[in-house]
């Protein structure tokens, strides 16, 4: 199990001449030599504290949490202490060390397992063969290091305190930063799932960062759009990996952002309808 969480470790790692004997031990795809960018640099990426942070973004509470981790088992925190690379290196570490395995599965599931089901599930939608492969493997992994760790006693506290959905989004900009952030919502939208949208709605696409083109979409069509989140945000609750107690806390978020998202769009179309009455 140690040398598996290495092997995981090293392929998070941009591509380099190890690479290849490394995903051949692990009997998984060859990679593309694009795909890293494409799947790990700009979409689904490595990093907790996107998925467990309030804000949805690199850094703030959830990556000092982490940083804190590393200060209490009295060790200077990398400069990027919440990459995935980072942490299952680090899990791999504290095996073969007189740590209390309290620590190693504080470790797991506070910072690990908290944000496998919705990551690993957005690897295997939006990944090639290698990604997905890799994300298959991890999974497997998670349910042995459950079992061998035993449940948590309670819930992480990131996602304890994770923050709501607001009853009604004070605006445009309060609905983007909400949509955005996984925590928040459950759901994890990257640039790939934006272009289905586009695609499935007969809507134009705008490049650049995923927020500028949801304001697109969302300028373009509201009604359709909302409607279409709340479909997808279903359809992720349905596809997170499994990992119990973990994923059941995801699938409820997801739930009642595909609920409210129904409700915000039936307001929109209300409106829609009102500023433009049909004529008699």
């Amino acid at each position: 199990m140690t040398e598996v969480l290495r092997a995981l470790a090293v392929l998070l790692e941009a591509p380099g001449p190890e690479h290849a004997a490394v995903t051949a031990a692990l009997e998984l795809p060859a990679v593309a030599a694009d795909e890293h960018t494409a799947i790990l640099v700009f979409q689904a990426y490595p990093y907790a504290s996107v998925y467990l942070g309030a804000e949805g973004m690199l850094g703030g509470e959830a990556r000092d949490r982490i940083a804190g981790f590393w200060r209490a088992l009295r060790g200077e925190p990398p400069a990027e202490p919440d990459h995935l690379s980072v942490l299952l290196a680090a899990l791999a570490a504290l095996a073969a060390l007189p740590e209390p395995a309290a620590v190693r599965a504080a470790l797991y599931w506070e910072h690990i397992a908290s944000w496998m089901p919705p990551y690993l599930a957005t690897l295997q939608r939006i990944g090639g063969p290698f990604h997905a492969g890799w994300a298959a493997l991890a999974a497997a992994l998670c349910a042995e290091l459950s079992a061998d760790l035993g449940p948590p006693a309670r819930l992480p506290l990131a996602l304890r305190s994770a923050p709501g959905l607001p009853p009604t989004p004070g605006g445009l900009d309060e609905l983007l930063a909400t949509l955005l952030a996984p925590a928040r919502t459950g759901i994890v939208l990257v640039r790939d799932d934006l272009a289905r949208a586009a695609i499935d709605l007969g809507l134009g696409l705008r490049a650049g960062e995923r927020r500028f083109a949801l304001r697109s979409l969302l300028a373009q069509d509201p009604a359709a759009v909302l409607g279409w989140l709340a479909a997808e945000a279903r359809t992720q609750a349905g596809h997170l990996v499994a990992l119990p107690p973990i994923t059941a806390w995801w699938a409820a978020r997801a739930g009642a952002t595909a609920h409210w998202l129904e409700e915000l769009a039936a307001s929109a179309l209300h409106s829609e309808l009102a500023a433009h009455p049909a004529a008699p």
